[in-house]
């Protein structure tokens, strides 16, 4: 039983080009015999390309059909697609969307919370791949500086063997944590780690060994970093999703809505095209980032979504529909 089928991707955000494809997103409710049989598909993907390793081209077709158990557990997850696929005005759907959907979009608060991890999430995932933030670099900076003074007198130094200067010397860095982990799962075995930019490096190894380590983490951040100041190997399009996808979580915060297509679609194409500096556009993932970060403290949503509804909903859909259809 199809729920709801739609139009999706950047012809509903309003970043489509003439070369964009066209995506399309289903929820269904798979027939009782398979939900009892474990047979029922959570999930699958369709195309009309002919060669599934080329990149999409206009007038392509791509479809995913989502049950609609899978799909609600997405949507209390915070994915950006499920939470997406909400706000979709009825303009782009396929046909007259079931009861079930009009239900769901009518209660959706129901169902959305504050923890937008997965939209955050994607938006610092871009900043790391092109070393946006340059806190980063300084942090690398510091570890392989530290560590190279060490290298030139004591390059068999052990980190545990210095580890309270390690600790006073970096405890207050931004991107440093102090881990611990337990070798082969056993509590006498226990490790003390340092991760920088989200490398880690275990008290066991010499300081030579993490002056190499936090060199190379230096050299690929400055090396990405510089290479996007010139506007060179970034992939604008992927910027763009994260800057139209940080504007959408700080309305949903704000407001418990998202509007489609983006107000701000104009400035989104110039953006997927490279037509703006990237520094502006490294700014924007920085502010954005740390924007986001502090409305979630004063959202409008519930921290939480309500699982015993959302689960009583599926419950109730699938008992529905296996009674009518069997």
């Amino acid at each position: 039983m199809s729920l709801v089928t739609m139009q999706f991707g950047s012809h509903v955000y309003g970043t489509n080009t003439e070369n964009s494809d066209l995506d399309y997103k289903s929820i269904y409710i798979p027939n009782l015999r398979d939900v009892i049989l474990g047979t029922a598909k959570e999930a699958y993907n369709s195309t009309t390309k002919a060669d599934k390793g080329l990149k999409n081209q206009a007038g392509d077709v791509d479809t995913e059909i989502l049950s609609l158990k899978k799909y609600i557990k997405l949507l209390l997850e915070g994915q950006t697609v499920a939470v997406d696929m909400l706000f979709v005005p009825e303009s782009f759907y396929v046909e007259k969307p079931s009861e079930v959907w009009v239900y769901l979009k009518a209660n959706k608060k129901e169902f959305l919370h504050s923890g937008t991890a997965a939209f955050v999430g994607y938006c610092k995932q871009q900043a790391n791949k092109y070393g946006i933030k340059g806190s980063r670099v300084s942090a690398a900076r510091f570890a392989t500086e530290f560590f190279e003074g060490y290298t030139r007198h004591t390059p068999h130094l052990k980190l545990k063997d210095i580890w309270d200067e390690i600790t006073r010397k970096f405890i207050t860095l931004e991107h440093c944590e102090f881990l611990e982990d337990y070798l082969r799962g056993k509590i006498e075995h226990k490790v003390r780690m340092l991760s920088i930019c989200n490398r880690k490096v275990q008290e066991h190894i010499t300081c030579k060994e993490a002056y190499n380590i936090y060199k190379h983490v230096f050299d690929e951040y400055g090396v990405r970093a510089l290479q996007a100041e010139k506007n060179e190997n970034v992939d604008w399009k992927s910027l763009m999703h994260a800057i139209r996808i940080c504007d959408q979580a700080k309305e949903l915060l704000s407001t418990g809505e998202v509007t489609f297509p983006r107000p701000n679609k104009d400035y989104l194409l110039k953006l997927r095209k490279g037509e703006l500096p990237y520094k502006e556009v490294a700014e924007l993932v920085e502010n954005g980032i740390t924007e986001l970060e502090g409305i979630r403290a004063t959202s409008v949503l519930p921290k939480e979504p309500n699982r015993e509804v959302a689960e009583q909903f599926v419950v109730d859909a699938y008992l529905d529909y296996g009674m009518i259809h069997g």
